[in-house]
Protein backbone atom coordinates (compact mmCIF):
# COMPACT_ATOMS: atom_id res chain seq x y z
CA UNK A 1 0.00 0.00 0.00
CA UNK A 2 1.36 3.45 -0.91
CA UNK A 3 1.76 5.84 1.99
CA UNK A 4 -0.86 8.50 2.27
CA UNK A 5 0.25 11.77 0.75
CA UNK A 6 -0.32 14.84 2.91
CA UNK A 7 -2.61 17.24 1.15
CA UNK A 8 -0.67 20.51 1.51
CA UNK A 9 -2.14 23.71 0.25
CA UNK A 10 -0.01 26.70 -0.53
CA UNK A 11 0.24 29.23 2.30
CA UNK A 12 -2.13 32.08 1.39
CA UNK A 13 0.37 34.59 2.77
CA UNK A 14 3.07 33.04 0.61
CA UNK A 15 0.83 33.34 -2.47
CA UNK A 16 0.12 36.94 -1.59
CA UNK A 17 3.84 37.72 -1.18
CA UNK A 18 4.64 36.12 -4.52
CA UNK A 19 1.87 38.09 -6.23
CA UNK A 20 2.97 41.40 -4.70
CA UNK A 21 6.61 40.72 -5.62
CA UNK A 22 5.63 39.91 -9.23
CA UNK A 23 3.63 43.14 -9.51
CA UNK A 24 6.55 45.13 -8.06
CA UNK A 25 9.00 43.43 -10.44
CA UNK A 26 6.75 44.17 -13.42
CA UNK A 27 6.63 47.83 -12.44
CA UNK A 28 10.40 48.00 -11.93
CA UNK A 29 11.06 46.33 -15.29
CA UNK A 30 8.96 48.98 -16.96
CA UNK A 31 10.45 51.96 -15.12
CA UNK A 32 13.88 50.96 -13.82
CA UNK A 33 16.58 50.06 -16.33
CA UNK A 34 19.01 49.15 -13.55
CA UNK A 35 16.56 46.50 -12.29
CA UNK A 36 16.04 45.14 -15.83
CA UNK A 37 19.80 44.80 -16.29
CA UNK A 38 20.20 43.06 -12.94
CA UNK A 39 17.35 40.61 -13.60
CA UNK A 40 18.77 39.72 -17.02
CA UNK A 41 22.52 39.79 -16.42
CA UNK A 42 23.13 39.04 -12.73
CA UNK A 43 20.21 37.45 -10.89
CA UNK A 44 20.92 33.82 -11.72
CA UNK A 45 24.63 34.29 -12.39
CA UNK A 46 25.91 36.14 -9.31
CA UNK A 47 25.93 34.79 -5.76
CA UNK A 48 24.33 37.09 -3.17
CA UNK A 49 27.50 37.01 -1.04
CA UNK A 50 29.43 38.50 -3.99
CA UNK A 51 27.09 41.52 -4.16
CA UNK A 52 28.28 44.58 -2.22
CA UNK A 53 25.35 46.90 -3.05
CA UNK A 54 22.22 47.01 -0.87
CA UNK A 55 19.97 47.98 -3.77
CA UNK A 56 21.10 45.01 -5.87
CA UNK A 57 20.62 42.72 -2.87
CA UNK A 58 17.07 44.03 -2.56
CA UNK A 59 16.52 43.30 -6.27
CA UNK A 60 17.72 39.76 -5.61
CA UNK A 61 15.39 39.36 -2.63
CA UNK A 62 12.37 40.60 -4.58
CA UNK A 63 13.06 38.26 -7.49
CA UNK A 64 13.36 35.40 -4.99
CA UNK A 65 10.04 36.42 -3.44
CA UNK A 66 8.33 36.41 -6.83
CA UNK A 67 9.79 32.97 -7.57
CA UNK A 68 9.37 31.11 -4.26
CA UNK A 69 7.28 33.31 -2.00
CA UNK A 70 10.04 33.79 0.57
CA UNK A 71 13.56 35.22 0.93
CA UNK A 72 16.49 33.26 2.33
CA UNK A 73 17.52 34.30 5.85
CA UNK A 74 21.14 34.66 4.75
CA UNK A 75 20.08 37.19 2.12
CA UNK A 76 18.26 39.25 4.73
CA UNK A 77 21.40 39.02 6.86
CA UNK A 78 23.51 40.38 4.01
CA UNK A 79 21.11 43.28 3.54
CA UNK A 80 21.28 44.09 7.28
CA UNK A 81 25.08 43.88 7.17
CA UNK A 82 25.41 46.29 4.25
CA UNK A 83 22.81 48.63 5.74
CA UNK A 84 24.91 48.82 8.91
CA UNK A 85 28.05 49.34 6.84
CA UNK A 86 26.41 52.18 4.90
CA UNK A 87 25.49 53.73 8.25
CA UNK A 88 29.15 53.64 9.28
CA UNK A 89 30.16 55.29 6.01
CA UNK A 90 27.52 58.00 6.40
CA UNK A 91 28.61 58.71 9.98
CA UNK A 92 32.26 58.82 8.92
CA UNK A 93 31.43 61.42 6.27
CA UNK A 94 30.19 63.76 8.99
CA UNK A 95 33.26 63.35 11.20
CA UNK A 96 36.35 65.54 10.94
CA UNK A 97 39.41 63.45 11.77
CA UNK A 98 41.15 65.04 14.76
CA UNK A 99 44.05 62.68 15.47
CA UNK A 100 45.19 59.20 16.39
CA UNK A 101 46.94 57.37 19.21
CA UNK A 102 49.19 54.43 18.41
CA UNK A 103 50.76 52.19 21.04
CA UNK A 104 53.62 49.89 20.03
CA UNK A 105 56.07 47.52 21.59
CA UNK A 106 59.08 47.37 19.31
CA UNK A 107 57.44 46.98 15.88
CA UNK A 108 54.20 45.41 17.10
CA UNK A 109 51.13 47.68 17.00
CA UNK A 110 49.13 47.03 20.18
CA UNK A 111 46.46 49.70 19.80
CA UNK A 112 45.23 52.22 17.23
CA UNK A 113 42.60 54.67 18.43
CA UNK A 114 41.12 57.43 16.26
CA UNK A 115 39.59 60.68 17.44
CA UNK A 116 37.29 62.97 15.54
CA UNK A 117 34.74 65.76 15.75
CA UNK A 118 31.14 64.97 14.77
CA UNK A 119 29.96 68.10 12.96
CA UNK A 120 26.27 67.15 13.28
CA UNK A 121 26.32 66.47 17.02
CA UNK A 122 29.09 69.03 17.62
CA UNK A 123 30.85 66.60 19.93
CA UNK A 124 34.13 64.64 20.06
CA UNK A 125 34.02 60.99 19.02
CA UNK A 126 36.42 58.06 19.13
CA UNK A 127 36.90 54.80 17.25
CA UNK A 128 38.59 51.94 19.08
CA UNK A 129 38.43 49.74 15.97
CA UNK A 130 37.68 49.80 12.25
CA UNK A 131 35.58 47.68 9.94
CA UNK A 132 36.82 47.37 6.35
CA UNK A 133 38.92 50.52 6.99
CA UNK A 134 35.82 52.41 8.15
CA UNK A 135 36.18 53.86 11.69
CA UNK A 136 33.43 52.70 14.03
CA UNK A 137 32.77 56.08 15.64
CA UNK A 138 31.12 56.43 19.03
CA UNK A 139 30.88 59.33 21.52
CA UNK A 140 34.07 59.96 23.47
CA UNK A 141 33.81 57.78 26.58
CA UNK A 142 36.56 58.49 29.11
CA UNK A 143 36.20 55.29 31.22
CA UNK A 144 36.18 53.10 28.11
CA UNK A 145 39.11 54.93 26.50
CA UNK A 146 41.32 55.02 29.58
CA UNK A 147 40.37 51.47 30.50
CA UNK A 148 41.41 50.28 27.05
CA UNK A 149 44.78 52.02 27.30
CA UNK A 150 45.51 51.14 30.91
CA UNK A 151 45.03 47.42 30.14
CA UNK A 152 47.98 47.35 27.72
CA UNK A 153 51.12 45.63 29.02
CA UNK A 154 54.51 44.99 27.43
CA UNK A 155 55.62 41.41 26.82
CA UNK A 156 59.32 41.63 25.98
CA UNK A 157 60.30 45.06 27.37
CA UNK A 158 59.53 47.23 30.38
CA UNK A 159 57.92 50.10 28.45
CA UNK A 160 55.44 50.85 25.66
CA UNK A 161 55.93 53.41 22.91
CA UNK A 162 53.08 55.93 23.03
CA UNK A 163 52.70 57.94 19.82
CA UNK A 164 50.06 60.32 18.52
CA UNK A 165 49.30 62.57 15.56
CA UNK A 166 47.19 65.74 15.46
CA UNK A 167 45.59 66.54 12.10
CA UNK A 168 45.89 70.32 12.35
CA UNK A 169 45.60 71.02 8.62
CA UNK A 170 42.44 68.95 8.21
CA UNK A 171 40.75 70.75 11.10
CA UNK A 172 41.83 74.20 9.91
CA UNK A 173 40.48 73.44 6.44
CA UNK A 174 37.11 71.96 7.45
CA UNK A 175 36.17 73.62 10.77
CA UNK A 176 38.49 76.62 11.20
CA UNK A 177 36.19 78.28 13.75
CA UNK A 178 36.56 75.28 16.09
CA UNK A 179 40.31 74.83 15.68
CA UNK A 180 41.30 76.29 19.05
CA UNK A 181 38.67 74.40 21.06
CA UNK A 182 39.43 71.11 19.30
CA UNK A 183 43.15 71.63 19.94
CA UNK A 184 42.43 71.98 23.66
CA UNK A 185 40.22 68.90 23.59
CA UNK A 186 42.95 66.90 21.86
CA UNK A 187 45.51 68.10 24.42
CA UNK A 188 43.25 66.81 27.20
CA UNK A 189 42.81 63.46 25.42
CA UNK A 190 46.55 63.01 24.99
CA UNK A 191 47.40 64.09 28.54
CA UNK A 192 44.85 61.75 30.16
CA UNK A 193 45.72 58.90 27.80
CA UNK A 194 49.45 59.18 28.45
CA UNK A 195 48.95 59.27 32.22
CA UNK A 196 46.60 56.24 32.16
CA UNK A 197 49.37 53.65 31.85
CA UNK A 198 52.70 53.66 33.69
CA UNK A 199 54.35 51.80 30.83
CA UNK A 200 53.87 54.78 28.48
CA UNK A 201 56.17 56.91 30.63
CA UNK A 202 58.74 54.13 30.74
CA UNK A 203 58.72 54.09 26.94
CA UNK A 204 59.91 57.70 26.75
CA UNK A 205 63.63 58.05 26.04
CA UNK A 206 65.67 59.99 28.61
CA UNK A 207 67.90 62.77 27.33
CA UNK A 208 71.41 61.29 27.20
CA UNK A 209 74.59 61.39 25.17
CA UNK A 210 73.07 59.01 22.64
CA UNK A 211 70.66 61.72 21.51
CA UNK A 212 73.66 63.82 20.47
CA UNK A 213 75.75 60.99 19.04
CA UNK A 214 72.94 59.28 17.11
CA UNK A 215 70.39 62.06 16.72
CA UNK A 216 69.00 60.84 13.39
CA UNK A 217 68.06 57.53 15.01
CA UNK A 218 65.99 59.43 17.57
CA UNK A 219 63.88 61.45 15.11
CA UNK A 220 60.16 61.57 15.98
CA UNK A 221 60.74 59.92 19.35
CA UNK A 222 59.59 61.48 22.64
CA UNK A 223 62.47 62.46 24.92
CA UNK A 224 62.29 63.27 28.62
CA UNK A 225 64.27 66.38 29.55
CA UNK A 226 65.77 66.83 33.01
CA UNK A 227 64.05 70.22 33.35
CA UNK A 228 60.99 71.87 31.93
CA UNK A 229 61.54 73.85 28.73
CA UNK A 230 58.86 76.43 27.97
CA UNK A 231 56.55 74.46 30.26
CA UNK A 232 57.21 71.08 28.63
CA UNK A 233 59.27 68.20 30.01
CA UNK A 234 58.68 65.71 27.17
CA UNK A 235 59.71 66.91 23.71
CA UNK A 236 59.86 65.15 20.36
CA UNK A 237 62.93 65.46 18.16
CA UNK A 238 61.87 66.69 14.70
CA UNK A 239 65.13 67.82 13.08
CA UNK A 240 68.86 67.44 13.66
CA UNK A 241 72.02 68.71 12.01
CA UNK A 242 75.65 69.29 12.93
CA UNK A 243 74.90 72.49 14.86
CA UNK A 244 71.52 72.20 16.58
CA UNK A 245 68.54 69.96 17.30
CA UNK A 246 64.89 70.98 16.92
CA UNK A 247 62.15 69.73 19.25
CA UNK A 248 58.42 70.28 19.65
CA UNK A 249 56.14 69.60 22.64
CA UNK A 250 55.00 65.99 22.80
CA UNK A 251 51.85 66.19 24.93
CA UNK A 252 50.52 69.42 23.41
CA UNK A 253 49.37 70.53 19.98
CA UNK A 254 51.53 73.64 20.30
CA UNK A 255 53.41 74.47 17.11
CA UNK A 256 56.19 76.17 19.09
CA UNK A 257 59.59 74.75 18.20
CA UNK A 258 62.57 74.57 20.54
CA UNK A 259 66.01 74.99 18.97
CA UNK A 260 68.89 73.71 21.10
CA UNK A 261 72.54 73.84 20.18
CA UNK A 262 74.59 70.77 20.90
CA UNK A 263 76.52 72.79 23.49
CA UNK A 264 73.30 73.65 25.33
CA UNK A 265 72.29 69.99 25.42
CA UNK A 266 75.71 69.03 26.78
CA UNK A 267 75.22 71.59 29.56
CA UNK A 268 71.80 70.13 30.35
CA UNK A 269 73.34 66.67 30.62
CA UNK A 270 75.92 67.95 33.09
CA UNK A 271 73.16 69.54 35.16
CA UNK A 272 71.12 66.33 35.04
CA UNK A 273 73.47 64.72 37.53
CA UNK A 274 71.91 66.83 40.27
CA UNK A 275 69.31 64.82 42.20
CA UNK A 276 66.27 66.99 42.87
CA UNK A 277 65.01 66.96 46.41
CA UNK A 278 62.41 69.70 46.72
CA UNK A 279 60.75 72.70 45.12
CA UNK A 280 61.47 75.86 47.10
CA UNK A 281 60.04 79.35 47.23
CA UNK A 282 61.07 82.05 44.76
CA UNK A 283 61.06 79.53 41.88
CA UNK A 284 64.11 77.69 43.26
CA UNK A 285 64.81 73.96 43.41
CA UNK A 286 66.86 72.11 46.00
CA UNK A 287 69.23 69.41 44.75
CA UNK A 288 72.22 67.34 45.74
CA UNK A 289 75.21 66.09 43.75
CA UNK A 290 78.25 64.21 45.00
CA UNK A 291 77.45 65.08 48.60
CA UNK A 292 77.00 68.81 48.02
CA UNK A 293 73.83 70.87 48.22
CA UNK A 294 72.79 72.70 45.04
CA UNK A 295 70.29 75.45 44.33
CA UNK A 296 68.67 75.46 40.89
CA UNK A 297 66.71 78.16 39.10
CA UNK A 298 64.88 77.99 35.79
CA UNK A 299 66.80 79.85 33.13
CA UNK A 300 64.30 82.25 31.59
CA UNK A 301 66.61 83.65 28.92
CA UNK A 302 68.02 80.45 27.46
CA UNK A 303 66.26 77.20 26.69
CA UNK A 304 68.48 74.83 28.63
CA UNK A 305 66.03 74.56 31.52
CA UNK A 306 67.82 74.85 34.87
CA UNK A 307 70.94 76.63 36.11
CA UNK A 308 72.51 74.94 39.15
CA UNK A 309 74.96 76.43 41.66
CA UNK A 310 76.31 74.76 44.74
CA UNK A 311 75.06 76.26 47.98
CA UNK A 312 78.15 78.37 48.60
CA UNK A 313 78.03 79.84 45.08
CA UNK A 314 74.29 80.52 45.44
CA UNK A 315 74.84 82.42 48.71
CA UNK A 316 77.59 84.51 47.10
CA UNK A 317 75.75 85.13 43.83
CA UNK A 318 74.43 88.67 43.20
CA UNK A 319 71.55 87.06 41.31
CA UNK A 320 69.88 86.22 44.64
CA UNK A 321 68.56 88.96 46.90
CA UNK A 322 69.26 89.18 50.60
CA UNK A 323 65.72 87.97 51.25
CA UNK A 324 66.32 84.82 49.19
CA UNK A 325 69.65 84.14 50.87
CA UNK A 326 68.12 84.57 54.32
CA UNK A 327 65.36 82.09 53.33
CA UNK A 328 67.90 79.54 52.13
CA UNK A 329 70.11 79.83 55.20
CA UNK A 330 67.35 79.86 57.83
CA UNK A 331 64.44 77.84 56.43
CA UNK A 332 66.30 75.28 54.32
CA UNK A 333 69.62 74.63 56.06
CA UNK A 334 68.90 75.53 59.68
CA UNK A 335 65.21 74.67 60.12
CA UNK A 336 65.01 72.14 57.24
CA UNK A 337 61.47 73.38 56.58
CA UNK A 338 60.54 71.94 53.18
CA UNK A 339 58.67 69.03 51.62
CA UNK A 340 60.47 66.51 49.42
CA UNK A 341 59.52 65.47 45.90
CA UNK A 342 60.47 61.79 46.11
CA UNK A 343 57.38 59.65 46.73
CA UNK A 344 54.95 62.54 46.21
CA UNK A 345 51.33 61.45 45.61
CA UNK A 346 49.16 63.34 43.11
CA UNK A 347 45.36 63.25 43.34
CA UNK A 348 42.92 64.40 40.66
CA UNK A 349 39.12 64.42 40.67
CA UNK A 350 36.42 66.71 39.32
CA UNK A 351 38.85 69.37 38.15
CA UNK A 352 40.68 69.43 41.48
CA UNK A 353 44.38 68.62 41.83
CA UNK A 354 46.14 68.01 45.13
CA UNK A 355 49.51 66.72 46.34
CA UNK A 356 50.77 64.82 49.33
CA UNK A 357 54.48 65.20 50.14
CA UNK A 358 56.58 64.30 53.16
CA UNK A 359 58.10 67.06 55.23
CA UNK A 360 61.86 66.64 55.38
CA UNK A 361 62.41 67.40 59.04
CA UNK A 362 59.78 65.20 60.70
CA UNK A 363 58.74 62.83 57.88
CA UNK A 364 55.01 63.66 58.26
CA UNK A 365 52.78 63.96 55.25
CA UNK A 366 51.80 67.48 54.21
CA UNK A 367 48.94 68.45 51.90
CA UNK A 368 48.38 71.19 49.32
CA UNK A 369 45.69 71.76 46.72
CA UNK A 370 46.10 73.88 43.60
CA UNK A 371 44.03 77.00 43.17
CA UNK A 372 43.15 79.00 40.10
CA UNK A 373 46.29 81.14 40.05
CA UNK A 374 48.53 79.22 42.41
CA UNK A 375 52.12 79.34 41.25
CA UNK A 376 53.38 78.27 44.66
CA UNK A 377 51.72 75.50 46.66
CA UNK A 378 51.16 76.03 50.37
CA UNK A 379 51.54 72.74 52.25
CA UNK A 380 50.09 72.04 55.68
CA UNK A 381 50.30 68.94 57.90
CA UNK A 382 47.72 66.26 57.25
CA UNK A 383 45.08 65.95 59.99
CA UNK A 384 41.59 64.53 60.35
CA UNK A 385 39.91 67.32 58.40
CA UNK A 386 42.31 66.83 55.49
CA UNK A 387 41.60 63.09 55.41
CA UNK A 388 37.84 63.77 55.36
CA UNK A 389 38.36 66.36 52.61
CA UNK A 390 40.20 63.78 50.50
CA UNK A 391 37.46 61.20 50.98
CA UNK A 392 34.80 63.73 50.03
CA UNK A 393 36.36 65.52 47.07
CA UNK A 394 38.80 62.95 45.66
CA UNK A 395 36.66 59.83 45.80
CA UNK A 396 37.23 59.25 42.03
CA UNK A 397 41.01 59.63 42.18
CA UNK A 398 42.87 56.42 41.40
CA UNK A 399 45.52 57.37 44.00
CA UNK A 400 43.10 58.00 46.88
CA UNK A 401 43.63 54.65 48.61
CA UNK A 402 47.39 54.96 48.17
CA UNK A 403 47.25 58.37 49.85
CA UNK A 404 45.10 57.12 52.75
CA UNK A 405 47.36 54.12 53.31
CA UNK A 406 50.46 56.34 53.28
CA UNK A 407 48.95 58.74 55.82
CA UNK A 408 47.98 55.84 58.05
CA UNK A 409 51.46 54.36 58.07
CA UNK A 410 53.37 57.65 58.50
CA UNK A 411 56.65 55.78 58.29
CA UNK A 412 59.80 57.86 58.37
CA UNK A 413 62.10 56.61 55.62
CA UNK A 414 64.08 59.64 54.49
CA UNK A 415 67.80 59.89 53.91
CA UNK A 416 69.09 62.75 56.03
CA UNK A 417 70.62 65.39 53.81
CA UNK A 418 72.81 66.85 56.52
CA UNK A 419 74.74 63.61 56.76
CA UNK A 420 75.98 64.01 53.18
CA UNK A 421 76.49 67.73 52.86
CA UNK A 422 79.86 69.41 52.63
CA UNK A 423 79.11 73.08 53.02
Amino acid sequence: MEPLQENRRPDPWQRARKLMARLWNLKEKLLNRDFRDFATLEYERVRPEDIQDIQRLKYHRNLDMAKTGHADASLNGLISYHRKKEGLVKLDQGVVAMGTIKVRENNDLLALIRFGYDRHRKAPVMALRDHDNIPMWKPLDWPELLGRLSSLHPKATDGLEFGHSFFARDIQRTVPSDFESLGKMYDLIIEKSFRSNKYFGKGVLPLDAGVLEHSLEHLHRPILFPASIKGHEILMLTEANAHYLVFQPFLKTSADLVHLTRKEIQEMLRNERVDRIAKLRFGLVLGIREGQLYIGKTNGEKTQGMDWKNFREAMESPAHSAKVKYYLAKKIVKEKDFVIEKGAIRLESGGRTAYLKRHYKDGRWHYAETGRNDEELHFRPVNGSVIQHLRTHFVDSENLQMALDAIKEQKLDIRKIENTLNI
